[in-house]
């Protein structure tokens, strides 16, 4: 028999190496169905911020596909009286759920936009598997992106954000000073600021310190390498310039602190701790006994194994304070010591301990998963396998009130921040490299020492951690209720109220307007009343005559009125000092829009009838973003065309010269 070529076998080989992947992408497709089948059938779960993002979605879709490519202000907010939250608010979730609305083709009812937000979240779930090159499916599965992440808080920036972390990670483990390297991180990081822009900020140091501990395997200087992380950076702040610009340029029009006064937003209702009054709940205390039982379990793992005694120290010592933390009441009382506010929860609310449970489980799994690397692994990845033990123990510390004083100390970081538990994002990623390392050390093990369970222990650990994480946040039964019934989430324009208010209400306005639009002043579930509303009208507050008002577009107003002598007249829609007067000619006297007490919008009206044009400009920022974003496209697309026929046009040479 003839025996076969080179070029014959590795044909062979790359067939099964095809094969080998399309298995891999189904069955991580396949999980995710799985996981969001309730999702894919009826919709959002009722939970978290499902009902915001539906009502955002609502707006934003309605105003996309009557012609405006990037709404800013939403007209029908707020029972129609506006809100310019689009301004700071992340776009590209709510882009790409307005895509899927000719493909999905979900009946227009109230409910349709919680439907479409279901099958965006799958499509994030499966991205997120998809694009990660090792164990994907531990990766989505992990409790703060699946259980936490999609079953309890739906957060929808965020979940999508996950799924470009992965391809950030690869970007940056091949950057080097080189185009296509640059242009590739650069798109990514375009993706991660139109996702999440606080995300990209918390996930930026953990990206730039992976690409310089990954320099050494491709022999580049750190010199070169960090300027090639601020060239990528710099790439995909340009190609995000639409965004990026407007919301810099306008951040200061809105007071976040306003929002984070409400209960459960403030910084000492988001820690990891547990409270006597909790341990009354059976779940609670089956959940924290499982998450105690692997820790230590992990503790005597990583105790025994013959790892770096630095790592090991460091990962004991955070397990150590984690299950010290369970101890019931100390949280609160670290906490009055740094002077923080005293948390404010309803005793059936077990949040705070469901937190130390999902990051408790967390740690455990990296901790159990770092004392199976081999030394071999541990010395070849040595640096970068530092930043995930380092990244990972920070994170986990930084969630417990054991650093109430820190974030005490440092207000700006903590209202950036503005809930420690967001650091989960970095314990996930670095859990998750650490068990990659792990598993590729036991199936080479595996695989040279005929030790066919070699991986069990590491796999039983990381279902053991899934299973708490789930059962934690009881996404199991959210599962099964939302598979059961019908979608619940809807948007409802006459009923909703975005309590992002706060933000952009002046201080000395907001409980007028609260009492407008019937919302309760302070609460955190914005309750709101049956109340009749005027929104998108205008009325005569001074002078006499007549006015009124035509909606040309979402953005623009005609304002057509006659007064016998110097009048003003209230628009109801909500104040920003970006609504602007853009008078007709033979037109005169002020065009200050101002503030009413209850936070609408009041223009001067001058004697006789005119018309005049109420327009909401956004100014530069709006337009030089939308330039830059615009050029670096096109500089984007020009450079890959010129790289593409270069490379073609270098093959030929490659192959005459015998290459």
């Amino acid at each position: 028999m003839k025996a076969p070529t080179s070029s014959a076998r590795d044909s062979s080989e790359g067939g099964n190496a095809r094969a080998v992947a399309i298995a891999q992408n189904v069955l991580i497709v396949s999980v995710a169905v799985i996981f969001c089948l309730p999702c894919l059938i009826h919709g959002l779960a009722m939970t978290g911020d499902a009902t915001l993002h539906a009502t955002y979605q609502y707006q934003f879709s309605r105003q996309f596909w009557s012609g405006e490519f990037y709404p800013r202000w939403m007209m029908s907010a707020n029972k129609g009286y506006g809100s310019p939250i689009f301004l700071i608010q992340y776009p590209l979730p709510y882009w790409i759920t307005a895509l899927l609305r000719p493909l999905t083709r979900f009946a227009p009812t109230s409910t349709r936009e919680g439907r479409e937000l279901g099958v965006y979240c799958f499509l994030v779930l499966a991205a997120a598997g998809l694009v990660a090159t090792a164990t994907a499916i531990l990766y989505i599965s992990l409790p703060y992106l699946l259980a936490y992440g999609i079953y309890f808080d739906l957060a929808i920036g965020q979940l999508t954000a996950f799924a470009w972390i992965p391809l950030a990670l690869a970007a940056s483990d091949s950057l080097r000073l080189r185009f296509r390297a640059i242009s590739a991180l650069g798109v990514v990081w375009a993706l991660l600021i139109l996702s999440n822009f606080l995300t990209a900020l918390i996930f930026a140091p953990f990206m730039v310190a992976y690409a310089t501990t990954r320099r050494e395997r491709k022999h580049t200087s750190l010199a070169k390498c960090l300027v090639s992380i601020l060239a990528s950076l710099a790439v995909g702040t340009c190609l995000a310039a639409a965004y990026v610009f407007p919301f810099v340029a306008n951040l200061k029009l809105f007071d976040i602190k306003a929002l984070l006064s409400l209960p459960g937003y403030e910084l000492s209702d988001n820690f990891s701790y547990v409270r006597l009054v909790s341990l009354h709940r059976h779940l609670v205390v089956i959940a924290l006994g499982g998450a105690f039982v692997l820790a230590v379990i992990a503790a005597r793992s990583s105790w025994r194994s013959s790892g770096n005694a630095i790592f090991r120290t460091c990962i004991l010592l955070a397990l150590g304070f984690g299950v010290l933390t369970i101890t019931p009441g100390l949280g609160p009382r670290l906490m009055a010591l740094s002077g923080l506010k005293p948390p404010v929860f309803r005793i059936v609310d077990s949040f705070p301990e469901q937190l130390l449970i999902m990051a408790l489980l967390t740690l455990a799994l990296g901790a159990f998963a770092y004392s199976h690397v081999s030394q071999e692994s541990a010395y070849r990845r040595g640096y970068t396998l530092l930043l995930f033990v380092a990244t990972a123990c920070g994170a986990f510390m930084l969630m417990l009130p054991w650093s109430a004083l820190l974030w005490r100390a440092v207000p700006v970081v903590a209202t950036a921040i503005q809930f420690p538990h967001r650091l989960c994002i970095l314990l996930t990623i670095s859990v998750t490299g650490i068990f990659a390392v792990a598993l590729d050390d036991c199936l080479r093990r595996q695989a040279t020492r005929g030790r066919v369970l070699s991986a069990m222990p590491l796999t039983l650990m990381a279902v053991a951690v899934i299973a708490g994480g789930v059962f934690t946040w009881r996404a199991d039964w959210r599962w099964v209720y939302v598979l059961r019934n019908p979608p619940i989430v809807h948007a409802d324009e006459t009923h909703d109220v975005d309590h992002t208010y706060r933000t952009f209400i002046s201080p000395d306005h907001l409980a007028a307007f609260a009492n407008l639009i019937g919302a309760v002043p302070g609460d955190d579930t914005d309750a709101v009343h049956p109340k009749d509303v005027d929104a998108g009208a205008a009325r005569l507050v001074e002078g006499q005559g007549f006015v009124t008002m035509t909606r040309q577009s979402p953005r623009k107003l005609l304002v057509s009125y006659m007064v016998s002598g110097e009048g003003r007249a209230r628009i109801g829609l909500v104040y920003s000092p970006l609504w602007k007067v853009e008078r007709t000619p033979g037109t005169s006297g002020s065009t200050v829009v101002s503030s009413s007490a209850d936070g609408l919008v009041e223009v001067p009206l001058a004697p006789g009838r005119h018309d005049l044009h109420l327009v909401f400009d956004v100014g530069w920022p709006e337009r030089c973003g939308t330039i830059v974003s615009i050029l670096s496209i096109i500089v984007f697309i020009g450079g890959a065309v010129v790289h593409l026929a270069l490379s073609k046009v270098g093959q030929p040479m490659l192959v005459s010269s015998g290459l």
